[in-house]
């Protein structure tokens, strides 16, 4: 358990520091990314979570599948307004707003049988901003670290711009 660290007790206020100088640029750029829509944020993300998570969990999975919309619904685990709804923990009526919004923008599309799918392309609007967050991700983590092994870290804010 982190808390049971010396260097966590230490360094609570740099830790929570390089935690904030990760997430809220992180947050920022998801802001304007859906131009203040936080919740189709949220909404979008839980769609995908669940479509792709049980395929690429199997690292014997090809990635190059979810590509091809004729093996689309078939690998990703389908989903509706109710389940994106209780796993948020929003109302249903907030969610089918948020998936009209998505659906309009490209990022999701609605199967014959009703099912929230992602579309092929979603990815392609988040592709920079995914790497430089991969990047400074890392950064965070390895400074974590140095903070919990009580050790000196780089100074200076962490950045996503």
């Amino acid at each position: 358990m982190v808390k049971t660290n010396p260097g966590y007790e230490a360094n609570r206020a740099r830790i929570s520091l390089a935690l904030s100088e990760f997430t809220v640029p992180l947050l920022r750029h998801i802001y304007h990314a859906f131009n203040g829509d936080m919740v189709s944020a949220l909404v979008l993300g839980e769609i995908a979570h669940r479509n792709v998570e049980a395929w690429l969990a199997e690292h014997e999975h090809p990635e190059s599948l979810l590509q091809y919309p004729a093996r689309r619904e078939q690998v990703m685990r389908p989903c509706n307004a109710l389940s994106i709804a209780e796993a948020c923990g929003l109302p249903r009526e907030t969610v089918r707003r948020k998936v009209v919004a998505l659906i309009e923008r490209g990022y999701v599309y609605r199967s014959e049988e009703g099912f929230l799918f992602l579309t092929p392309t979603v990815g392609d609007d988040f592709e920079d901003m995914t790497a430089t967050l991969v990047e400074e991700l890392l950064a965070t983590a390895r400074r974590l670290q140095s903070l919990l092994a009580n050790q000196l870290t780089p100074r200076g804010p962490l950045r996503l711009d």
